[in-house]
């Protein structure tokens, strides 16, 4: 089966990742084009033909894919979303019958994508699917789950009290049996909540608990380094200093390196 394909992604090096798959995976197909934003995809659908099937980022550099078609009609369902969105945040592309990919994307993973759409339908033809697809809804359920996140820290400040915005933090750490938070500019802040805590409430693309101590803003990692026995010791900027070495297990390596690799 030969047909066109379509990749919508923001990130030059995760579209080219995505086309070197496909074209591993699927020789014979023709990649139509590689676009980066909500604007350009919607000029470039109104100028060509429907491609069978369009990988598409939810999350593009001037919005939400979802607004693509509010702007043109798409009559070809043949859509694969990628996502960093875990499989229980996906519940409503599930029940709309839309195939996705977790990102970082796995060569098997797109292999079984490519199987089921082959085996649902000529993908030629326009999909025809019940109920409707309702992308306005599906870009408001996306913006909730965006939303979830914690965007503050609430401190003790003297008398009273302050918010920290959870980008101005480095990582968040145990000092004994303390929570702290501490910032780019190293300054100290003493939390109620526990690390369990933080790792459920802030965002997993920007922090991530490497081990029992700590959790780590990416913006805050310099280096990661081998250590022995497989680990990894992870350095943070040259104006950070962390209470102790940052060691990473060898069990946690792994998780840490995709996370980084995002």
């Amino acid at each position: 089966m030969n047909y066109k394909i379509l990749i919508v992604e923001d990130e030059p090096l995760l579209s080219a990742s995505l086309r070197k798959k496909i074209e591993t995976i699927k020789p014979e197909l023709e990649i139509a084009g590689e676009l980066r934003t909500v604007e350009d995809t919607v000029a470039w659908l109104k100028a060509h033909p429907e491609p069978a099937i369009i990988f598409m980022d939810i999350q593009l550099a001037d919005g939400i894919c979802f607004s693509i078609f509010e702007q043109v009609e798409v009559t070809n369902k043949g859509i694969v979303f990628t996502t960093a969105y875990d499989e229980y945040a996906l519940e409503a592309f599930e029940v709309n019958s839309i195939a996705y990919l977790l990102k970082p994307i796995k060569t098997e993973a797109l292999v079984r994508v490519f199987e089921k759409i082959e085996t649902i339908v000529d993908v030629v033809k326009p999909f025809n699917r019940s109920p409707e697809i309702d992308y306005r809804e599906l870009a408001m359920q996306v913006t909730q789950l965006q939303n979830k996140y914690r965007k503050r820290i609430l401190v003790s400040r003297g008398d009273g009290f302050i918010q920290v915005p959870v980008e101005e933090i480095a990582y968040f750490s145990i000092e004994g049996k303390v929570t702290v938070a501490t910032t780019f500019k190293q300054r100290e802040h003493i939390l109620d909540s526990t690390l369990s805590e933080l790792e459920e409430e802030l965002d997993p693309e920007t922090f991530f608990r490497v081990n029992r101590q700590f959790i780590l803003n990416v913006n805050a990692i310099h280096k990661v380094e081998n250590y022995f026995g497989s680990r990894l010791v992870i350095k943070l900027l040259p104006n950070i200093n962390a209470s102790q070495k940052i060691v990473v297990s060898r069990n946690k390596a792994g998780e840490v390196k995709k996370w980084l690799d995002r």
